[in-house]
């Protein structure tokens, strides 16, 4: 994208260029103030403090534009570069002086007559202060590419028109841009500077490259505080996830702890429950008596496959006693069937032996009932946990 911006290109008076001063005290001479080629700016002097230098091309084409020389015409001269453009209100308390109209061509350069008019200025200048430094505005296209003779640049100048020319004591065009004779003795450093302490360090630089250093430093100071801000944010939330999945682990640990012990209890009573063959002897014989008691009464009627002895002692009370046993409890079916089967024949041989002989021989298709009768009850005690706390009703 195209912008137009401001600039400075300082150069130095060569030493083929002679000062000479006028009868009246003027120093006047034809320096060379411009140049083509590549000039590199610092990126925040453009905008673009992302960057740490940037190599602008100033083309031949434009550097020698009929329009870029007719703007230098008469231009004013300033002690340095003022902080705002020079125009017709501030004038009058900027300029030390001001150029001709006779611009020329000088190889890669320009040259435009100069006269300096200002005493203090003129001595300055005699005391070696003797860098141009021309201010400009130009527009400025951000596309990389190569000069003719190989020199890779970031962004090119187009437009350029020049708003003054100022004394100085470093250019940036570099040291071929000298008024005067470049002679060593008369050079001195005098010069509008500022210093500032960084890392513990005293530096001494001209002010307007002081302040492009303190806005830098101020801009990364700002992204350092941001960046800390951010990470104090990243580290507390951090902090509560881990406290939240430490937590979470001590949580599932517990709840790991409880079914361990759940788990051992359950096996641990499944390994009470089981019966010894003497005891289950005696549940086979307490069912055939209950099994036998109830046919005694009710006959054929009983249904036996899949019901516990208190839902047969039910069926026996309900058949003769029908809505008055409704709502019994099984300790009052337990008392009403013993009375009702109290009559059966207590002479029939009871052992066991003689119940297992019995089931043994009955016909039944040749089924073993002793066999059946222990599968019955495991099925019953596997399946107990399904009418568990229900009221079962024949």
């Amino acid at each position: 994208m195209n912008k137009q911006q401001d600039f400075t290109e300082t150069v130095v008076l060569d030493a083929e260029t002679k000062m000479r001063e006028t009868s009246d005290g003027y120093l006047v001479a034809n320096p060379r103030i411009a140049r083509t080629g590549i000039q590199v700016y610092s990126g925040a002097e453009l905008g673009r403090p992302d960057l740490k230098q940037v190599r602008v091309y100033r083309p031949e084409a434009e550097v020698f534009h009929a329009d870029a020389i007719a703007s230098l015409a008469h231009k004013p001269v300033t002690d340095e570069h003022p902080r705002e453009q020079v125009n017709s209100r501030n004038w009058k308390n900027l300029a030390v002086g001001h150029l001709g109209d006779e611009i020329l061509r000088d190889g890669e350069f320009v040259r435009v007559p100069l006269v300096l008019m200002d005493a203090d200025i003129v001595d300055e200048v005699r005391k070696g202060k003797s860098q141009l430094s021309v201010g400009y505005t130009a527009m400025l296209a951000w596309a990389d590419g190569v000069t003719d003779k190989g020199e890779a640049y970031d962004a090119t100048q187009t437009a350029i028109r020049a708003n003054h020319v100022a004394i100085t004591h470093t250019a940036r065009g570099g040291p071929k841009l000298r008024m005067g004779d470049d002679d060593p003795h008369n050079r001195r450093t005098k010069m509008t500077t500022r210093t500032m302490m960084i890392d513990g360090i005293s530096v001494e630089m001209e002010e307007r490259d002081l302040q492009v250093v303190e806005r830098r430093i101020s801009g990364l100071e700002k992204d350092l505080g941001t960046a800390r801000a951010d990470l104090a944010t990243l580290q507390a939330t951090s902090q509560t996830e881990l406290a939240t999945a430490r937590t979470e682990t001590a949580n599932a640990a517990a709840v790991t702890q409880t079914k361990d012990a759940e788990i051992t209890t359950l096996k641990q009573q499944l390994v009470d429950s089981k019966l010894s063959p003497l005891q289950l002897d005696k549940m086979v014989h307490d069912r055939v008596q209950v099994v036998q008691r109830a046919k005694s009464i009710i006959g054929d009627a009983v249904l036996v496959d899949g019901k516990m002895d208190s839902d047969i002692r039910r069926q026996v009370v309900n058949a003769k006693l029908g809505a008055t046993a409704k709502d019994w409890t099984d300790e009052m079916i337990t008392a009403s069937f013993n009375t009702l089967t109290a009559t059966v024949d207590s002479g029939a041989p009871n052992d066991l032996r003689h119940v297992v002989n019995v089931l043994q021989h009955t016909a039944d298709s040749g089924v073993d009932q002793r066999t059946k009768a222990y599968q019955e009850y495991d099925d019953l005690l596997a399946n107990r946990w399904k009418t568990a706390g229900v009221r079962q009703h024949a």
